[in-house]
Formats: C-alpha cells, sequence, structure tokens
C-alpha cells in the first residue's frame, strides 16, 4: 500500500500535500481558527489580491483578534491584539474588513505602496470597489493614533480610481512628485471622430500626453506587443505623445527615467498652465 506524506504547516494540523499559496495556506489553519479572529495585514491583503511589494509577499500568517483577547500563536502564525477588528467571510475564509486591512497595511508599507493598496481597494474599470474611500477615511480616524498615522494621512488624499496596478500607482505619483498636473488615470479617448476608444494608463489630456507602463507581459505576449504598437500609433497619429515606461524606469534607475522625462518635457510649470513638449526621438 503507498504511503501519504503528511506535512504539519502547523502544530496539531496534518495535510496530505504542503500547501500552495497563501489561501491553501489558510484553509490548513482554519481548523485552529477560533471565533472572533480573523486573517489580517498582509495576509489579509494577499487573499484580496491587494499588490505587495515582494519581500512582503511571503511570511507568517497574520491573524487579529480584539483587545484584551490573547492573540494567537506558534509556528508559521503572527497574533495580533488590536483595538478595532471587524470581520466578514470572504470565500470561507474569515478576513479583517478592507478598510481595517488597508489601516494595519500602513505599519509595513511606505507611503507610495499604501497609495497603491489604496487605489487597489477603491477599483478600477474592470474592477470592483472592495472599500469606498469614506471606509477608508472612517477606519484612519478610528485609528488615527496609531503606527502609519502619517502614512495614513499622506495616502488618504492621493488615492485614486481606476489603476489596473501597482507599477501604474506608483507612476502616477512619481509624475506627480516631479510636478506633472492634471493627470487622469484609465480616462477614455476618443479617437478616429469617436470610431475608437482608448484608455492610457496616465494621461494629460488638455497637453495630449499619454503614459503608457509596459510590463513583462507586454515584452512577452506577442498579441499584446502588437496592440501596444497599434495604441501607440493610434495616439501619435491625432497629435498624442506617448511615454513608454517600464520596470526598469520604475524600480531600476528613476534617475535615467526622470532625464528622459525632462528631455520630454523641457518645461512643465507646476501650475499645469505652460507645457513645452519636444518629441522623444529628438532627445
Amino acid at each position: 500500500m503507498r504511503t501519504i506524506s503528511a506535512h504539519r504547516p502547523f502544530h496539531s494540523v496534518h495535510v496530505a500535500s504542503a500547501p500552495r499559496g497563501v489561501r491553501e495556506l489558510c484553509l490548513a489553519y482554519l481548523p485552529l481558527m477560533s471565533e472572533g479572529a480573523f486573517f489580517s495585514h498582509q495576509t489579509a491583503a494577499a487573499l484580496l489580491d491587494v499588490p505587495l511589494p515582494s519581500e512582503l509577499a511571503e511570511g507568517p500568517l497574520h491573524i487579529s483578534v480584539a483587545f484584551p483577547r490573547t492573540p494567537p500563536r506558534g509556528r508559521g502564525v503572527l497574533g495580533h491584539s488590536l483595538g478595532s477588528v471587524t470581520g466578514e467571510l470572504v470565500d470561507g475564509l474569515p478576513l479583517c474588513v478592507p478598510a481595517q486591512v488597508w489601516c494595519q497595511l500602513s505599519g509595513v508599507l511606505d507611503r507610495e505602496d499604501l497609495v497603491a493598496a489604496g487605489d487597489h481597494l477603491v477599483g478600477a474599470r474592470g474592477r470592483q470597489p472592495l472599500a469606498e474611500i469614506h471606509e477608508l477615511v472612517d477606519a484612519a480616524d478610528e485609528l488615527h493614533r496609531t503606527k502609519g498615522s502619517r502614512e495614513r494621512l499622506w495616502a488618504l488624499p492621493r488615492i485614486r480610481f481606476g489603476a489596473d496596478s501597482r507599477p501604474e500607482s506608483l507612476l502616477r505619483l512619481l509624475l506627480e512628485a516631479d510636478g506633472f498636473t492634471g493627470l487622469e488615470v484609465n480616462r477614455a479617448v476618443s479617437l478616429r471622430r469617436g470610431r475608437t476608444i482608448l484608455h492610457p494608463d496616465l494621461s494629460i489630456p488638455e497637453h495630449r500626453i499619454a503614459f503608457e507602463y509596459e510590463g513583462d507581459g507586454h515584452r512577452v505576449d506577442r498579441r499584446q506587443w502588437h496592440l501596444d504598437i497599434e495604441r501607440r500609433d493610434v495616439l501619435e497619429s491625432e497629435g498624442w505623445r506617448v511615454v513608454r515606461v517600464t520596470a526598469h524606469d520604475l524600480f531600476g534607475n528613476r534617475d535615467a527615467f526622470r532625464d528622459r522625462l525632462r528631455r520630454f518635457v523641457t518645461n512643465v510649470d507646476i501650475r499645469g498652465t505652460k507645457v513645452d513638449i519636444r518629441d522623444e526621438s529628438r532627445g
């Protein structure tokens, strides 16, 4: 008879095969969850598909209970006793509500990534919102004296509906920090006399500038590559200037990217009243 190997991700928990991913790990721990305990922090964020920096994507399961209850302890678990804990079932797993998860993340994320997390929660054109901005504000107000309060205060007014990815959010913040104003997130652009509608990642419609983030999927997916070329051709045929941005620009060498932007846009008035644009090919 074949023996099924047992795995023990947690004390007194035996599973036939090692859990793959956060969800399977949470399901394995579920029999140990006490009433009133909820997956929280990075664990809840991963279950909600909130984008996190790679270094935070793995680690122990975060589980929170309301103070003064004793939080869970043990191998592979990091427990928290919090002043306020509200939860709900999401696909059969007890999670802290998204607005509280966002506040919890403010203790571990930098403020730019906290904006990206908020952008994800408030939704986009193809993604239903998990939280309304007023829910984030209310949760932050309730926790105004806790860790991360400054980061939450900075991030809240910068959260926008419409971002499709963490890099798009970080790109917007970088551009805003460099003085670009009037940025629209995935706003519809009508071209070819209304026959074609495109949604640039970021745009300044008043000056016909579009910023398109191109991740590895754009490079290795042949169909996506051709679509990107067609999108750029259509935009440029109607007088738009397109800036293509890669992961190297955002995460590798931002100084070089900023230099390229300065060559592309020779003079940007912070008030957004004057923009003098040069073609990249001349830079």
